[in-house]
């Protein structure tokens, strides 16, 4: 059942909503035009349109998507295979016969998201706080990942969920009705998708790819290259984000990525607190407890709950006020004082993220600071009540 809820979220990234009620005669509805001709379009449709908070909901639920659309677009031409820790690279897709692969492809591919997402987020912006409602029909929607302007069989919304588990039920009717309360759930997914954006540029991993990308194509002139344990782009791959990792981050976009996520935490509480409040009860998307959800996946009293209380513990961690324990040193098991890193001060002053140094604590040292350490049990109760679909419900909750 709990598939059906992921792939309602999912769908977020691929939503269709129903058109505004002032929308000028002459104007195709907006959700007909994202079937036909894609998300570019609809934007454009959308604009058109009187700035109501419906079609501004809309409008940041569009950029949200064509953020994923450009990554994914940029992964085809790229021809790369999935990238779970990245947003919007977690999904397969098919080989590209013409694909020209360039180092930059991770970075351009953020730059672009990044650009929709800051767009995402002035429109949400306008829509928090007021009184709307849009119905999403999941079954309209596509990306068109391939860019040739048609829709492929592949690109549909539908296919992205099957692809990533996460297929609707057979008795979903496919309709969600998103309100004033989503607005704060959907900016807090913003914030998420730009601190990861954000983080990912920070690092630079540009340099770090071409170099193992040319080194690749000079062992290749003199055969096949075969690793004998890991398979070669594995081993790519791993040596990529090595290089990566070494030198110091952007402390712009480190800063940056510490704001998305404290936002994150400050629209994830709002909504909460929204949802709470709601007495109707229609096709809900995150219901309270006194209410059903579209896709009818239970939300019970303990669960909303004790999803704030792992708001806090995480809350805690990007201000400072609880440590992360470091390895190297017996702080005992669930201690409640020890030594541990700052992580509000690795993002607000970053050093060299070099693994190495990491591992044997050169470069963790600046940061490591005595006191609360943080216990993550408030998760370790979500995890247990949640029956071992906690990912997922900490996906659906945002």
């Amino acid at each position: 059942m709990f598939k059906t809820a992921l792939a309602a979220f999912t769908a977020l990234t691929v939503a269709a909503c129903a058109p505004s009620a002032q929308a000028p005669d002459n104007l195709k509805p907006w959700q007909d035009v994202m079937a036909e001709d894609g998300l570019a379009a609809a934007q454009e449709n959308l604009s058109l349109r009187p700035q109501t908070p419906e079609t501004q909901f809309a409008l940041g639920a569009v950029h949200f998507l064509r953020a994923s659309e450009d990554i994914m677009q940029v992964r085809y031409q790229n021809s790369t295979a999935p990238l779970a820790i990245l947003p919007g690279m977690r999904n397969r897709l098919p080989a590209n016969p013409n694909a020209a692969f360039d180092p930059a492809f991770i970075e351009i591919a953020m730059l672009q998201a990044l650009d929709h997402l800051e767009q995402a987020a002035s429109h949400l912006e306008n829509a928090t706080g007021e009184d709307f409602a849009i119905e999403v029909a999941l079954p309209a929607i596509w990306f068109d990942v391939n860019a040739n302007g048609r829709r492929e069989p592949w690109e549909t919304g539908l296919a992205v969920m099957a692809d990533l588990n996460a297929e609707p039920s057979e008795d979903f009717e496919g309709i969600v009705r998103f309100d004033s309360a989503d607005a704060h759930w959907l900016k807090a997914y913003v914030h998420v998708m730009s601190g990861m954006a954000e983080l990912t540029l920070a690092a630079d991993p540009t340099p770090a790819i071409r170099s193992v990308y040319e080194g690749r194509q000079e062992m290749n002139e003199f055969g096949a290259v075969e690793s004998l344990f890991l398979d070669n782009d594995t081993i790519d791959t791993l040596a990529a984000v090595l290089l990566t990792l070494r030198g110091v981050p952007d402390q712009t976009r480190t800063r940056a990525a510490h704001d998305h996520f404290r936002t994150m935490i400050a629209e994830n509480r709002a909504f909460w607190s929204a949802v709470m409040a709601e007495t109707d009860n229609d096709r809900e998307w995150l219901p309270n407890p006194n209410q059903s959800s579209a896709f009818g996946v239970e939300v019970t009293e303990d669960m909303a709950t004790g999803w704030q209380d792992v708001l806090v513990e995480i809350e805690r961690l990007l201000e400072g006020e609880t440590l992360i324990p470091y390895w190297r040193y017996d702080n005992g098991y669930n201690a409640e004082t020890g030594i541990g890193v700052n992580l509000a001060k690795v993002l607000q002053e970053p050093g060299d993220m070099d693994i190495i140094l990491w591992i044997h604590g050169a470069g963790a040292a600046p940061y490591l600071e005595t006191g609360e350490l943080a216990q993550m049990q408030a998760w370790d109760r979500f995890a247990t009540m949640t029956r071992g679909d906690s990912l997922m419900f900490a996906v659906w909750f945002n």
